[in-house]
C-alpha cells in the first residue's frame, strides 16, 4: 500500500472513530435514536470509505463473503463462537435469578417491537447486526488496531458498543446488562482477530439475539 494511500487511511480512520465515539456518548446519555442511527451509519460508512481510499484488497479486507468459510474455519474461531454462545444464556439466567422480572423487563425495553412477527423480527436483527458488526469489529476495530495497539482498541470499542446498548432503568440492572454485552464484545473482538472477517463475529452475534429474543417470552 503506497504512503499517501496509508495516510489517507489513517486519517479517515480517526476521523471516523471519533464521530462514532461522539455519536455514541449522545445515545448513551440521552437515548437519542438520531444518534443511534448516526452511529450505525458512521460505522457503515468510514469502513468502505477507508477500504476505497486505501484500495483494500478481498484478502486483507475486515469484511469478505467470499474467505467466510476459510476464515470460520482458522485456528479458535468456532471454540470462541461456540463459548460465546453458550455464555449468554448462562448469563441471561443468572441476571433473570438475581432481578426476577425487573430485569426480564429492562431487557424487553431495548428490544425491537416482536409484534411484526418473527420472520420480520430476524430478518431485521440479521441487517442490524449486519451493521453493527461492520462499524464496531470491521470499522473501530479493525481499522483502528492498524493505528493503535490491539487491547486498548479492544477495550474502547467494547465499552463504546457496551455504552451504545444502555438503557434507563435501576443502575444495578443496568450496570450488569451492560457488563454482559462488554463481555460479549471481547469476545466479538477476539473471533475478529482470529478470523479477520466481522462476517463470523456476525454469527454468535445474531444468535445470541435470537436466544434473548425467544428466552423473553418463555420466561
Amino acid at each position: 500500500m503506497k504512503t499517501d494511500q496509508m495516510n489517507k487511511g489513517r486519517i479517515l480512520t480517526l476521523a471516523g472513530m471519533a464521530v462514532m465515539t461522539a455519536a455514541t456518548l449522545i445515545k448513551a446519555f440521552t437515548a437519542s435514536s438520531l444518534a443511534a442511527g448516526v452511529l450505525i451509519i458512521s460505522g457503515l460508512a468510514f469502513f468502505f470509505i477507508v477500504e476505497t481510499a486505501e484500495k483494500t484488497r478481498d484478502a486483507e479486507s475486515g469484511l469478505s463473503f467470499k474467505r467466510f468459510f476459510t476464515d470460520l474455519k482458522k485456528p479458535g474461531v468456532i471454540p470462541l463462537i461456540l463459548l460465546c454462545i453458550a455464555l449468554w444464556p448462562v448469563e441471561f439466567f443468572l441476571q433473570k435469578t438475581a432481578f426476577g422480572g425487573a430485569f426480564m423487563e429492562h431487557v424487553f425495553s431495548r428490544l425491537p417491537d416482536m409484534g411484526d412477527g418473527y420472520v420480520t423480527l430476524l430478518a431485521m436483527q440479521a441487517v442490524i447486526v449486519l451493521g453493527e458488526e461492520i462499524g464496531f469489529r470491521g470499522f473501530f476495530l479493525g481499522k483502528g488496531m492498524k493505528i493503535f495497539p490491539f487491547w486498548p482498541t479492544v477495550l474502547v470499542s467494547a465499552v463504546l458498543f457496551a455504552a451504545a446498548h444502555i438503557t434507563a432503568g435501576p443502575a444495578a440492572i443496568v450496570i450488569c446488562d451492560v457488563g454482559m454485552i462488554f463481555i460479549d464484545a471481547i469476545l466479538f473482538a477476539l473471533i475478529f482477530r482470529k478470523s479477520g472477517n466481522c462476517l463470523v463475529c456476525w454469527i454468535p452475534h445474531f444468535v445470541n439475539n435470537i436466544i434473548t429474543l425467544l428466552l423473553i417470552p418463555l420466561l
